[in-house]
């Protein structure tokens, strides 16, 4: 007997992705139960995208001039009519298990608005025979307060109420770069978030993806971070020294980076800003516990 779909949308913003969205959408008819809905939206791709995806039957291809990934995203979520929302960019990969896992947390915990996961980069992560990953399954609950201090969601790993998106108004066009995270502090104002600390996605990463642009991250968080200064729920000296962590790991990016003129920047802005008074903080509070968690899973991987 077929298994009922999952009340889900699926959200695929696709730009020249014709070498890997048949493999992404592949992992995703491949999930039991297979979500309700698949839509990809072509963000005005001049390769072979659109055909790929019309390969694929009950797939829902939408059209669009080339906007960028947050009005592409933001025209899935106008398509979809399922209660939940997942997406998945079109060079990544969903895990066996990936929706089935959220939608079990889902159930156990209906005051979340927002699920998510871990990642991977590669898909030779152990599965049983059923599909389900063998890793512990353990969930970590977070808050707005958590997300302020790091992005800590992938967003192909990202499951989230229909409900809570048209409230919070989608993804927004101007931060690219940094619009998923705003995304979700937003959805955080409305409810917790679950993260499942288990890979759930197999992250592609591509080499002129908006991630490698530092200096345009770093002006998008800057953005993102100075509005979000107005309808936070920290005290005023909490959110400053929050702004000043930030400011000292793109210091620290850059210079590992090899843009030490970069780094000079950052750290004229944080004196420019009247920050500095804030760096012994952010740096015990913040800088020093998230280089000894890059240190300590490096340490796990080796």
């Amino acid at each position: 007997m077929a298994q009922q779909p999952a009340p889900v949308s699926v959200v695929i913003a696709a730009y020249n992705a014709e070498r890997t969205l048949g493999p992404a959408l592949t992992s995703v008819l491949a999930q039991l139960p297979p979500p309700a809905q698949v839509v990809v939206v072509d963000d005005g791709s001049t390769d072979g995208t659109a055909a790929v995806a019309g390969a694929f039957p009950g797939v829902e291809l939408i059209g669009q001039q080339n906007q960028g990934p947050s009005a592409a995203r933001n025209t899935g979520i106008r398509a979809a009519t399922q209660p939940w929302v997942a997406f998945l960019d079109a060079d990544d990969l969903w895990l066996p298990g990936k929706l089935a896992r959220q939608l079990a947390i889902a159930g156990r915990r209906p005051e979340a608005v927002l699920l998510a996961g871990d990642w991977v980069r590669t898909a030779s992560v152990p599965h049983r025979p059923d599909g389900d990953a063998m890793a512990p399954e353990t969930e970590t609950l977070l808050g707005y307060r958590d997300l302020l201090v790091l992005n800590r969601f992938q967003t192909s790993t990202v499951l989230v109420r229909a409900e809570v998106l048209t409230a919070c108004g989608g993804f927004d066009p101007a931060l690219d770069g940094a619009e998923d995270w705003d995304l979700w502090l937003r959805c955080a104002k409305l409810g917790p978030a679950v993260k499942l600390d288990v890979p759930l996605v197999v992250y592609r990463d591509e080499p002129t993806g908006y991630s490698k642009d530092l200096p345009r991250l770093y002006r998008r968080m800057l953005t993102m971070l100075h509005r979000e200064r107005h309808g936070t729920t920290l005290t005023a000296v909490g959110f400053a020294r929050v702004l000043t962590w930030h400011h000292l790991r793109f210091a620290l990016a850059f210079l590992l980076a090899g843009q030490p003129h970069h780094t000079r920047g950052v750290l004229r802005e944080v004196r420019l800003a009247g920050l500095a008074r804030h760096v012994p903080g952010a740096a015990v509070g913040y800088l020093l516990p998230f280089l000894g968690g890059r240190v300590r899973r490096r340490l796990r991987r080796g």
